[in-house]
């Protein structure tokens, strides 16, 4: 697959619909039916930039936002973006605006930008498999320094207008 057929294939999620709970007690279905994730193999990968992928979620913000607005919901939603660099993902969810605060059980911070998370995502250099490590005591340094890093979250809320 090239650059081109995975930007086709991406339109997909693009137009995918919404789920947009009515109460607190929604938010399991809400991440269920609103995950998407995005994995690249290092040769698509190197053909990608960071405005690609910008122009991707300029696209789903757009959609979800005219979703949310033709709704019969009386509130917005989160949209949320992060890199799961364990699955090597570009992950993405919307949550409902009633909830307190996002579904992470590890530290998070909060980015106002995107392009930091895509840039990690695209230039992560091991879209094709973390390495095991063989033995016991040499530990794994690539897991040991990114545990220790809070998740870096861009997110951003889509009012209901």
């Amino acid at each position: 697959m090239n650059k081109d057929d995975f930007l086709i294939e991406l339109e997909d999620i693009v137009y995918d619909s919404l789920f947009i709970g009515s109460h607190k007690e929604d938010l399991n279905k809400e991440i269920s039916a609103n995950r998407w994730s995005i994995s690249l193999s290092m040769r698509l990968a190197s053909q990608f930039t960071v405005s690609d992928f910008m122009n991707f979620f300029h696209k789903v913000i757009e959609n979800r936002q005219q979703q949310i607005l033709k709704s019969n919901s009386d509130h917005g939603m989160l949209l949320y973006v992060w890199f799961d660099w364990q699955a090597s993902q570009l992950r993405f969810n919307l949550i409902s605006q009633i909830h307190e605060k996002l579904p992470f059980s590890e530290k998070i911070e909060i980015l106002d930008k995107l392009e930091p998370i895509i840039n990690e995502f695209i230039y992560f250099p091991y879209h094709d498999g973390i390495p095991i490590v063989e033995t016991a005591n040499e530990g794994n340094d690539v897991q040991a320094d990114r545990e220790l890093d809070p998740v870096k979250v861009f997110l951003i809320s889509l009012p209901k207008k």
